[in-house]
């Protein structure tokens, strides 16, 4: 009966190490893809958030609704929308705000570059060229961007009805929310184009000996700040998970970072959108639910000390220290 114990005690052991290594390199692999993507962004996933929480959750994403470049084109309640005006003005302080960080970016260039009275000159002359296809850009989409936001006004006024998580009406809402990401995201598309073109042609005025000077220092976005975190936290958890080092605290990250992504995207009957059919069918519980309660339940396990790194850090550094505490 003894042998038949501890068989089946190694046998445990072997597993709960296999388990550990095997989540460890799900993590890993998830950090290498996300590192070696050059246009991996959290952003997409956190605008697909849905349920309680999902408006928490999109504020995340900078300027979610557009509001921060778009806001002075925004029509609310009371406004006179046929005010020339008033959407004269409008035009001018989205304009004027589009405009600021490529003044901003100029000023840099020409610090960072050290550019000569010449090509000071001709930089002027691409940026008030570009600034006027800006200028052109807003006349051009002014009444579709007013448009949306009534569209963007009527969709948060729905959600706040006591119908709104009707099966039917979460379906409409959900349609709403994605077309005016759609539209919202074109814009956001062509201006960056714009951007990239200054960028572009500022560039052609520099000499071999500038261009050595390497990029511009820009200010780093938010969302820039967030990913990178996410993908340094997948590949410390997994290195960590898989060679058994600093488990408890990996594992029990690795859970706690789970956690926002099964509260985004929760399993929940008659919540729209339904999971897709990829993640087979589900009742609450989806994969990333398990996952996370497999890191919970290996944090509360030793199972870095079994074949793992833990092993040599709780022998040559907890243990004495626990001793010495011990006896004095």
């Amino acid at each position: 009966m003894a042998c038949c114990r501890t068989s089946i005690s190694g046998l445990s052991v072997a597993m709960l190490v296999l388990l550990r290594i095997t989540v460890g390199w799900h993590f890993f692999y998830a950090g290498i893809d996300k590192l070696t993507s050059p246009n991996f962004t959290a952003t997409g996933f956190l605008g697909q958030a849905k349920g309680p929480l999902a408006e928490q959750i999109h504020d995340l994403i900078p300027d979610w609704d557009g509001r921060e470049k778009f806001g002075a084109l925004e029509v609310k309640a009371g406004d006179k929308a046929e005010d020339a005006k008033r959407r004269t003005e409008a035009r001018e302080k989205t304009f004027a705000k589009l405009g600021e960080p490529w003044g901003n970016y100029v000023k840099l260039f020409l610090s960072h570059y050290q550019l000569n009275k010449e090509q000071e000159a001709s930089a002027q002359k691409f940026f008030e060229r570009r600034q006027a296809m800006l200028q052109e850009w807003v006349g051009d989409n002014q009444l579709a961007i007013e448009d949306y936001f009534h569209e963007l006004h009527r969709l948060e006024a729905a959600r706040k009805q006591r119908d709104a998580m009707v099966p039917f009406q979460q379906k409409r809402n959900w349609e709403a929310q994605t077309k005016l990401r759609g539209q919202l995201a074109g814009w956001n598309l062509q201006l960056g184009q714009l951007e990239t073109d200054l960028h572009y042609d500022l560039r052609s005025l520099l000499t071999e000996a500038q261009v050595k000077r390497g990029t511009v220092p820009e200010p780093v976005s938010s969302m820039f700040t967030q990913d990178k975190i996410v993908i340094y936290s997948n590949l410390a958890i997994g290195m960590c998970l898989m060679l058994g080092l600093f488990t408890r605290l990996a594992a029990l990250g690795g859970a706690l970072f789970l956690l926002p992504v099964v509260l985004a995207q929760p399993d929940w009957p008659g919540l729209y959108p339904p999971p897709p059919p990829s993640a087979g069918r589900t009742f609450i519980v989806g994969k990333e639910f398990v996952e996370m309660m497999v890191l919970a339940t290996l944090a509360t396990l030793p199972v870095g000390r079994w074949a793992g790194l833990d092993f040599l850090v709780y022998h040559l550094l907890v243990r004495p220290v626990y001793r010495q505490r011990k006896e004095s």
